[in-house]
Formats: C-alpha cells, structure tokens, sequence
C-alpha cells in the first residue's frame, strides 16, 4: 500500500485544520452549551432544595403574610384614627357655627321684639296722653293740663 496522498504537509495541513475545528466547536458550540447544561443544573439543584424546604418556605411566607397583615392593621386603625379626628373637627365647626348663627339669631329677634316693644309702648304713650287730655277736658271742662307735662310723668313712671 503506497501512501504518496499522506505527506508531511498534508499531515500538518489536517492536523491545523483538525485543531481549528475543535476550537470553533469549542468555543460556539461546547462552551455555550455547558453553560447551559450547568444553568439547568443550578435550577434544578434549586427546584430540588425548594422541594426539600417547601414546608419552610410556606411558614416564611406565612410570617411574612402576617406582618404584612399587622402593617395593613396598624395603617387603618390610624388613618380610622384620623378621619374621626377630622369628623370630630368637622363636627365642632359644625356645632360652633350653628351656635353662633342661633346667637345671631336670637340677638337680631330680641333686637326686633324690642324695637316692637318700643313701638307699641310709643303707640300707648300716645293714647294714653290723648286719652287723659280728653279725660280731663271731659272732667274738668277745662284743658290746664298740657300734653308736655303728661308726657314727662310718662317718663319718670318707667
């Protein structure tokens, strides 16, 4: 068997081209699939350590749920805390305009009685001063009497 095809050269040439090869091969195809391989193993690992600690990572989310809870609790009791503060200050204005208003009211309506009073006392001061004049000219047929001076009675009777 004559091997003239397989020369030194040629032997070097494959063995370069064998050598390039693999280093493509191991760098685009190996190495990325590797990494992937040792990706699936590390989840897997971890899927399997979960699965082991499953009761545990259930009471941790459990604890965590109830502090969660206890924050929600505390957050409405100060904000039910706040909103009645707020209706109580509500309610205060409420209470304290509505009284000044009955105070208004009141003042402006004893204002008005009195200024009725004063009329109506006005109105009977008149009368009886006419009533007494005509009375005396009626009793006594003579009209000494003068209305100033009935007048000023009136007003010292107060």
């Amino acid at each position: 068997m004559d091997l003239k095809f397989v020369t030194l050269e040629t032997f070097i040439i494959q063995f370069v081209i064998l050598l390039l090869v693999i280093w493509v091969l191991n760098k685009f195809l190996f190495k990325p699939y590797l990494a992937y391989l040792d990706e699936m193993e590390a989840k897997q690992k971890k899927l399997e350590h979960d699965y082991k600690n499953i009761d545990k990572l259930i009471k941790d989310a459990n604890e965590e749920k109830e502090v969660i809870l206890k924050e929600a609790r505390i957050k409405w009791d100060e904000i039910m805390t706040e909103a009645e503060n707020i209706w109580k200050k509500k309610r205060e204005n409420i209470i304290f305009r509505a009284e000044n208003d009955a105070k208004d009211l009141f003042e402006s309506a004893r204002s008005e009685v009195e200024k009725e009073r004063m009329v109506m006392l006005n109105s009977i001061k008149s009368s009886v001063v006419n009533l007494v004049v005509k009375l005396n000219s009626k009793l006594f047929k003579q009209e000494n009497i003068t209305r100033d001076f009935i007048e000023k009675e009136l007003e010292t009777i107060k």
